[in-house]
């Protein structure tokens, strides 16, 4: 079954080819966090749709038109690029280990894999609402600052979740070699892992078809897979005509007194 056909597809599709295409995408951004499209004829078409809506953040394995050309290469990978592997790829944010993350991820499928190879996506904002709700204590941790330290030598130091004013949050995680928890923060992995399983949504990308998410509110990843899966992804700030609030915005209870009265 392809994408087209999966209902978190098309609940969340957006019609690429309607008038004022952005104001109604950066509605749905601003919603959702999450908008899929379907017909993407080539490359070069995708390019086009990624430099319209943002202005592209320049990666270590980008091509010159922006883009990043994901499949399994041959031979051993090197630290953090797993997403060159046809290994499982966990959740995780773009470039965490940077201090600003690029806002958008596009992703486009060019060929599907024979098998395995879905895409996973979950909302950071069903992941908080879940935490303050059932683990008040791992919500209380993992939100505090410097808990996690994210990339080698020139990385960051950071928390999982984020504050970024006016009762907004973002979310910030790998799962890979490239992160180093706070030993306080270990005992809440676990749990965290269970939540977002929790909330996962699953995607059979065929070609032509992608999404458009907010990179400080969702995470992604993928099964494993066998064949050639080759995607097109692209990271950028978005444009001016694309206005998006930094992160999500979440309605916190006082946590002091829920954690006090458990």
């Amino acid at each position: 079954m392809t994408a087209g056909a999966d209902s978190s597809f098309g609940r969340h599709l957006v019609d690429l080819s309607r008038s004022y295409l952005h104001r109604h995408l950066a509605s749905v951004l601003m919603e959702s966090g999450l908008a899929t499209f379907d017909g993407i004829p080539d490359r070069a078409a995708f390019a086009g749709l990624a430099h319209d809506l943002a202005a592209l953040y320049p990666h270590p394995d980008g091509d010159p038109d922006g883009l990043t050309l994901l499949h399994a290469r041959e031979g051993t990978p090197e630290t953090g690029k797993r997403g060159f592997t046809d290994s499982e790829l966990l959740p995780h944010t773009e470039r965490s280990c940077t201090p600003s993350p690029p806002r958008l991820l596009m992703l486009m499928c060019l060929t599907p894999a024979d098998h395995g190879g879905q895409t996973l996506l979950t909302d950071g904002q069903a992941i908080v609402e879940d935490l303050v709700r059932t683990e008040p204590e791992t919500w209380r941790v993992l939100s505090g600052p410097y808990t996690a330290y994210f990339g080698g030598a020139a990385g960051h130091a950071g928390s999982i979740f984020e504050p970024t004013g006016t009762g907004r949050w973002s979310i910030r995680l790998r799962l890979d070699e490239l992160v180093r928890f706070a030993p306080y923060a270990i005992p809440h992995m676990e749990v965290l892992r269970e939540v977002i399983d929790r909330h996962v949504m699953t995607l059979r990308l065929g070609p032509g078809q992608g999404f458009v998410l907010d990179n400080a509110r969702w995470l992604h990843g993928r099964h494993s897979f066998q064949g050639p899966r080759v995607m097109l992804r692209a990271l950028g700030e978005p444009r001016s005509s694309l206005p998006l609030d930094r992160g999500f915005r979440v309605s916190l209870p006082d946590l002091e007194h829920t954690i006090r009265n458990e």
